[in-house]
């Protein structure tokens, strides 16, 4: 990639990134505990996996993970942290279809902060994609919106807020280390929710999950996405987001049978193609 430009390093780390953890909310829905169980192990499993891979990779130069973390680093953890909790909140008290569509509202989050707090010019091509997406996601699952409870609406705006919020501060943070962060974060949600979990209740598959969620496709996917915003805006980085809430019903499919609507079909394919246009005019304008 050394010799790729930031445009297309960004857009590559960013879709590939959510590409991994499409199978997430799925997972999830498969466990059999508590939320708060589940986000103990979430985050214990997150934090050992990308510490351990951290030792593996500085283990010619040695040094003490976290030791050298600016506070926007620990920032990031802390959002990383509730953005996970409210993640399973809302997936807990609401249906799957509520939490991606209001989650779809990040890249407008995201849009504003970088206007508001770095004074990022936001293009206009940006802008109608996240209008577009919201839209057609809106269209797709909007004959679930009015049966999911308050409590899981909520926090799946929070966690689109907060999705916006971690990019911006990556943004600002520049070229970092984004692996410490997010173990930090695992350590933390682990450590904040143990009081409320029932960490041994776990029997069967559920060990299975865990470990695929937790040391497997969150540490992967969360170091390719919170890398992305070295290189393009935040704002383009929350669109990649955009195909989590395509390809998500698509998992659903495959492994519990479950067919899509028609509605879910084209509004899918017009959201894939309106976001393929924004990515080539983006490497474009880059490229000139």
């Amino acid at each position: 990639m050394q010799h790729w430009s930031d445009q297309a390093k960004g857009l590559f780390l960013a879709i590939v990134g959510v590409l991994v953890i499409t199978p997430d909310a799925l997972l999830v829905r498969l466990v059999s505990v508590d939320e708060w169980s589940l986000l103990f192990w979430r985050g214990l499993f997150t934090g050992l996996a990308l510490t351990l891979y951290m030792v593996l990779r500085d283990r010619r130069k040695p040094q003490i993970p976290f030791r050298d973390m600016s506070k926007r680093g620990w920032l990031v953890g802390i959002l990383y942290a509730i953005n996970t909790i409210l993640f399973i909140v809302s997936l807990t008290h609401t249906s799957v279809a509520n939490t991606l569509v209001i989650l779809s509202t990040a890249p407008i989050f995201a849009a504003i902060m970088s206007r508001a707090f770095l004074h990022e010019q936001v293009p206009m091509r940006t802008w109608v994609m996240s209008i577009i997406g919201v839209l057609c996601i809106g269209a797709i699952m909007g004959e679930g919106l009015g049966q999911g409870s308050l409590l899981g609406d909520g926090a799946a705006l929070g966690m689109a807020v907060m999705q916006g919020a971690i990019f911006t501060v990556l943004r600002r943070a520049g070229h970092v280390d984004t692996a410490p962060m997010i173990a930090a974060g695992g350590f933390l949600m682990a450590l904040a929710v143990l009081p409320l979990a029932a960490p041994l209740s776990l029997v069967g598959l559920d060990w299975l999950y865990m470990v695929l969620i937790g040391a497997v496709i969150l540490p992967i996917s969360f170091v390719m996405i919170t890398s992305a915003p070295k290189y393009i805006p935040s704002a383009e980085v929350s669109l990649a987001f955009l195909l989590e809430t395509v390809l998500g019903p698509l998992w659903v499919w495959l492994i519990i049978d479950e067919a899509p609507p028609e509605l879910t079909i084209l509004g899918g394919a017009i959201l894939m193609t309106a976001l393929m246009v924004h990515t080539v005019l983006a490497l474009r304008k880059r490229h000139a």
